[in-house]
């Protein structure tokens, strides 16, 4: 199958990449960073991957759209690319930089959805979302309410496609040490705010409970093979594994 991963060359979506390359599947990995890219292609097509690698900000909402037109069709989107977003109270944040988490996690993904969308005669979107948009995670508002809102649209597009043999689902892959939560984990900063989300996520590290970045991407290789089709619109999370 020919799936395309935003944000594929870095952290958990390398991971992602790495592990759907040795299922043979042809991919093709989008973001913003050209020499991430070019690192992660050359190391994927040194073990006979079958990858191509594109420049594509989901900052910009059509740049996606335009990449999985040209390429004629994908089986698979998995729209994995997202900002952290701004730290700190919500109503003291840069309200440009709390809004550009939005443009790229929320509208990012529901543009590239659209145009797999138009160009899929069956396959599957996997919308990679967080707990932090089940539940709340203050002091990361922008991060926490645009995964929410991914997961919305993922039940609605789900919905809107019941007819078609496209199906829609949302991917939680648990608190990884990568990315994200690596980061906080390991944030050092005097800011009390980001502090306190520093505290927290090593606090969830020593308690055992992040999940091993291995079972993350096996079980997103698990839904590109379509195993979890039948829940289309729901939110696959490690329980499921």
């Amino acid at each position: 199958m020919k799936v395309l991963i935003t944000g594929g060359a870095k952290e958990l979506g390398r991971a992602f990449s790495g592990v759907l390359a040795a299922q043979g599947h042809q991919l093709v990995l989008t973001g913003r960073d050209e020499e991430a890219l070019d690192i992660a292609g050359a190391e994927l097509k040194g073990q006979g991957a079958d990858v191509e690698t594109h420049v594509a900000d989901l900052g910009d909402p059509h740049a996606t759209a335009k990449l999985i037109e040209s390429l004629g069709g994908i089986d698979v989107l998995v729209n994995n690319g997202a900002l952290g977003g701004p730290v700190g109270p919500t109503w003291q944040v840069d309200e440009n930089d709390w809004w550009h988490t939005f443009e790229v996690n929320l509208r990012g993904t529901a543009f590239a959805a659209n145009a797999a969308i138009r160009t899929m005669t069956s396959g599957r979107i996997i919308n990679v979302v967080s707990n932090a948009g089940v539940h709340r995670w203050p002091y990361v508002t922008a991060y926490s309410v645009s995964k929410a809102a991914v997961i919305k649209l993922t039940e609605n597009l789900a919905a809107e496609l019941k007819h078609r043999p496209i199906a829609v689902l949302s991917y939680d892959p648990g608190m990884v040490d990568i990315g994200l939560m690596r980061r906080g984990a390991e944030m050092d900063s005097g800011d009390p705010h980001q502090r306190r989300i520093s505290e927290w996520a090593r606090s969830q590290r020593a308690a055992g409970r992040f999940t091993p970045v291995e079972q993350s991407a096996d079980l997103l290789a698990r839904i590109v093979r379509g195993e979890f089709d039948h829940l289309s619109g729901g939110l696959i999370t490690p329980k499921d594994s």
